[in-house]
């Protein structure tokens, strides 16, 4: 005697077996435990009954009944970097996942010391943004601030505790951010549709471009071993970004690069491969990667053939920008570089939009292994994330599409790049590792694109 049961009324494939008992009739029970909050379960009363006629044991059952589990506080709250900082004002950004819980409320406490949003009361100053799903991203503004200050914020979620019977404030970690002095120059490249968020404030430093007569800018993160740099190029004397990549000391790579693909502005004219690996001028060459492996290639970030336009004349500095060692990764050549990826960037170059679209993109990379090749960290995987933004003639963003590609590091021999595994949300590559990408997108066409995984073409 025991239950069947399940999440599927039609399919109840788990047992839970009930203490033994003999007798033609009685009544039985048993104990289900660990299972999901806020979920519905099914399932079915059966007894063991011998059948003397048919010289067997059969089953006998009962009609199919359910429950659903209360819902618990189970939201995960993730503090993301401030943006848009200037002399009297930032953006705040969040994000969250895995509310079993109806989601009240969202948005972010703060104040001027971190011990004043240590423990929130109802009185702590809060940026409120209303209820929501499950999981998503959220960002909110304040304004009217003091020049030159340090301000301390955290991310909050108001989820409904059934099994407590009351809200339950789900907190992300306290974060902070200094605004700029009164005439400071804001953050210029770093604030770009498709640069994803970054703790990084202040002008940079520059200094001189290897090739042409522009300028790299480079910004140091509140992590010691993580810097952001931006590389230009000139086009008929107008200043050009090219990408802006957050590197890693350690990985001796970018972790990602983002950067635009729009044909009127980068159009093809078949300059060919016009550079060779060279270290990038705006790092140490304990920063970059020299050596090379047989098995792996370097990997581009920004594709050679993304960036084949005449720059200058007969010259194409933006090209040659690509070759940088802080443009590339150890990425797996027979089938992958060679195939799958190559593929991919083909149909990136091919779709670049014309007009008032533009295509923003973001490659990047997944260290979940402990792989090394020459003493470098080989990454485990690769993705790349698109977003096509519309915009009418006022330069305001009318609509946005979105999705994302993540391949392991490995030969791909005989697969597409358009075969549905490798496809994927960009909220579910934000998860996997941390970053807020696209945050400078206004939140209402980003939340959206951020979850379809509808292929772009």
């Amino acid at each position: 005697m025991g239950f069947k049961y399940g999440t599927n009324q039609s399919s109840l494939t788990s047992d839970l077996a009930a203490p033994l008992g003999y007798g033609a009739s009685g009544s039985f029970s048993a104990q289900l435990s660990g299972k999901s909050p806020n979920t519905t379960y099914y399932y079915k009363a059966y007894v063991r009954e011998y059948n003397a006629s048919a010289q067997q044991y059969e089953y006998r059952y009962g009609s199919v009944v359910s429950f659903k589990t209360k819902a618990i506080a189970t939201a995960s709250v993730t503090t993301g970097s401030a943006t848009n900082i200037s002399s009297a004002g930032a953006t705040l950004q969040g994000s969250y996942s895995g509310a079993t819980g109806t989601v009240t409320d969202r948005g972010f406490y703060w104040g001027t010391s971190s011990a004043s949003i240590q423990n929130p009361t109802t009185s702590t100053p809060t940026v409120a943004l209303g209820s929501g799903s499950s999981s998503g991203s959220f960002s909110g503004s304040l304004s009217s601030l003091s020049t030159s200050s340090t301000y301390y914020y955290r991310a909050f979620v108001v989820e409904y505790d059934e099994s407590q019977g009351k809200y339950v404030d789900r907190l992300g970690s306290i974060q902070s951010f200094t605004t700029l002095a009164e005439g400071q120059v804001s953050r210029g490249y770093l604030d770009c549709y498709e640069v994803p968020a970054v703790s990084a404030s202040g002008t940079g430093s520059s200094g001189e471009e290897t090739y042409g007569s522009t300028k790299w800018r480079l910004w140091s993160t509140s992590t010691s071993t993580q810097k952001v740099v931006t590389h230009t190029f000139q086009q008929n004397g107008k200043v050009i970004r090219n990408y802006t990549a957050m590197v890693d000391k350690n990985k001796k790579a970018p972790l990602w690069s983002a950067f635009v693909m729009h044909a009127d502005v980068f159009p093809d004219d078949n300059v060919g491969r016009s550079g060779s690996w060279n270290p990038d001028p705006a790092f140490g060459d304990d920063w970059q990667q020299s050596s090379s492996d047989s098995n792996y290639s370097r990997g581009h970030f920004v594709a050679s053939n993304y960036r084949q336009n005449k720059n200058n004349g007969s010259t194409s500095d933006s090209n040659k920008q690509t070759f940088y060692y802080t443009n590339q990764a150890l990425q797996w050549q027979d089938s992958f570089n060679s195939g799958v990826w190559s593929n991919l960037e083909q149909a990136v170059a091919g779709h670049a939009p014309t007009g008032r679209d533009t295509l923003y993109v973001v490659v990047g990379t997944l260290y979940e292994s402990s792989k090394t090749s020459s003493g470098v960290p080989v990454p485990s995987h690769f993705y790349k994330l698109l977003m096509k933004c519309s915009f009418n003639s006022a330069g305001e963003m009318t609509a946005a599409s979105g999705c994302a590609y993540i391949f392991t590091n490995e030969a791909h021999s005989g697969e597409s790049y358009t075969d549905s595994k490798f496809r994927t949300t960009i909220d579910s590559i934000e998860q996997r590792t941390g970053i807020d990408f696209f945050h400078n997108v206004p939140d209402n066409f980003e939340n959206t694109a951020e979850q379809s995984s509808t292929p772009l073409w």
